[in-house]
């Protein structure tokens, strides 16, 4: 059965209000980075060090005047006091980019009634101990909002890697951990009283911009990226700076271009287990970032081909998923000739985990991908090949597609979406009159979803859209269910060819082959592309 299943109900295209945009005085960038992998007295991380040298040496980049502190480098005294210190610094119209990679947790509020949930956020340092005059190594929240309200004439961004409470919308064990630390209270506090919470009618200054990697009851895995530990939230900010995000490539980043490009990104890379928050809203017109000459991408809304990139470049070619198993040498007599991955040792990082035991695929964010128990020998080899065939395909494609303004949104936010419920697509950020639309599941089926012309369901969908509407679609949850991702390909004429390709795979698994047909079908007409990973189940 297919995936997804469309609705009877007609395009619905909603008319964007046009916003004037606003520029930023030039100025002097300072950069706060943090990283802490090495924890004295709690569960060590392993890509959060990664984080921090990749954002420092982006800023750096871009001539940001770079303060550096990593595992025990980030005690409660130093990192306060070279924040004051470049605090000392700053000028009306320069920028403060602070960011924290680390282990993160939540404790009961401390002033009652700030917290919408009752408890206050803190990042825990690298001498942390949940007792003694260690449990002094954390910093609050409203300690981060004290502060940052000591630059009110700056644009500030702070960039928050790290875990805040609760836990994910499904039950993930993610390979590598997440970045939480649950701890009891904390009895005779080493810590004075944090400052009271700021007035919310109180100006922040020119721009006070947040990006956490997570909401404040979601937990953030780390994952391999690009063959590193990482945090997703950490790369897709690094990436941005270093100019994918911007999207019209004009030099300038504003808070719109770094905000989508982010949401997009860690999305992607967390299969939608991430769903990263930004405040606050509006303000996408504020240029935060300029970039060097050397750092400016060719303008984004040229053909995804060019320079033999994107979809032009080889299935064969593309990087394998690498995988690791607990079948030991039964498992490499099965996989060590698989083309479509590269074997690793168990419980090393890697993009697919085989639990032959259990019978059961796990993505790197801990989804139950694929149940693949008691199949025969070909059988089983075949499932590993058609999952990681799938990964392989949407990492190649969310390359591709992130850096490009077109976006797949969903009524429903981010989370689980269950047999049989109504998941309500939006796609907007177009500038072509063409589009096709397509699903591929956890096992790599294929369901084609637009335009359809089915008369037999009343499905009439027109051939071009004017590209000042947004195009809304209600689709169906249907098997097979785990991780999938919906795919949109916006073409500047006719796509007869495309269409024509994804009606002829619309059911079939063969991804591989369907990325050699988008690269042929879609040249020389396809200029973006749009992927939105989620979740699907049986039963809640």
């Amino acid at each position: 059965m297919r995936a997804l299943v469309r609705h009877i109900l007609a395009a619905c295209l909603c008319l964007p209000t046009a916003v004037a945009p606003a520029f930023a005085e030039s100025g002097t960038t300072y950069g706060l980075v943090i990283g802490i992998d090495d924890y004295a007295y709690i569960t060590d991380l392993d890509g959060a060090v990664n984080d921090a040298n990749d954002i420092a040496k982006t800023l750096g980049d871009l001539g940001a005047r770079v303060t550096l502190l990593l595992d025990a480098e980030a005690a409660r005294e130093a990192v306060l006091g070279h924040w004051r210190r470049i605090a000392q610094k700053v000028k009306p119209g320069d920028r403060l980019i602070v960011s924290f990679a680390g282990h993160g947790s939540n404790e009961p509020e401390f002033h009652p009634g700030s917290e919408a949930d009752g408890r206050d956020e803190v990042f825990l340092l690298a001498g942390f101990r949940p007792s003694g005059a260690a449990a002094g190594e954390r910093i609050r929240d409203d300690e981060i909002a004290e502060m940052i309200a000591l630059t009110p004439e700056a644009q500030v961004i702070f960039v928050a890697d790290a875990c805040h409470s609760g836990t994910l919308s499904r039950d993930l064990k993610p390979s590598l951990g997440f970045r939480y630390v649950a701890h009891d209270p904390i009895k005779g506090d080493p810590l004075p009283p944090p400052p009271p919470p700021p007035d919310a009618t109180a100006s922040n200054g020119p721009a006070v911009i947040a990006l956490a990697a997570v909401d404040d009851a979601s937990k953030v895995p780390e994952l391999l990226i690009g063959g590193e530990v990482r945090g997703a939230l950490s790369f897709a900010f690094a990436d941005a700076l270093r100019g994918a995000a911007d999207i019209d490539a004009d030099g300038q980043l504003t808070k719109g271009e770094i905000e989508g490009y982010v949401r997009r990104k860690v999305r992607a890379l967390s299969h939608g287990a991430q769903r990263p928050q930004v405040e606050p809203a509006g303000l996408e017109d504020t240029v935060l970032v300029a970039l060097p000459e050397t750092t400016r991408p060719a303008q984004t809304t040229t053909n995804i081909q060019a320079s033999g990139t994107g979809l032009q470049q080889s299935f064969s070619d593309l990087p394998p998923v690498t995988l690791s198993h607990n079948g030991g040498k039964a498992g490499d007599v099965i996989l060590d000739d698989l083309d479509a991955v590269t074997l690793v040792a168990e419980g090393h990082p890697a993009d697919l985990s085989l639990d032959i035991r259990a019978g059961v695929l796990v993505s790197n964010v801990g989804d139950t991908i694929r149940h693949i128990g008691a199949m025969e020998p070909d059988a089983f080899r075949d499932a590993v090949r058609k999952t990681a065939n799938r990964i392989k395909f949407e990492k190649a494609l969310s390359d591709v597609a992130g850096r490009q303004n077109l976006s797949i949104d969903f009524g429903g936010g981010d989370g689980t979406y269950w047999l049989g419920e109504t998941l309500d697509i939006t796609i907007s950020g177009r500038t072509d009159a063409y589009l096709a639309l397509f699903s591929i599941a956890a096992d790599g089926t294929v369901s084609f979803l637009y335009p359809l012309r089915r008369p037999d369901l009343g499905i009439m969908d027109p051939a071009s859209v004017d590209p000042r509407h947004a195009i809304r679609l209600a689709l169906e949850v249907a098997p097979p269910f785990g991780a999938d991702f919906i795919v949109a390909v916006e073409t500047q004429a006719p796509n007869a060819r495309l269409v024509k390709a994804l009606t002829a795979f619309d059911g079939a698994s063969d991804v591989a082959t369907l990325w050699t047909l988008l690269g042929t079908a879609t040249q020389p007409r396809a200029r973006r592309l749009a992927l939105q990973p989620f979740f699907t189940a049986a039963v809640p």
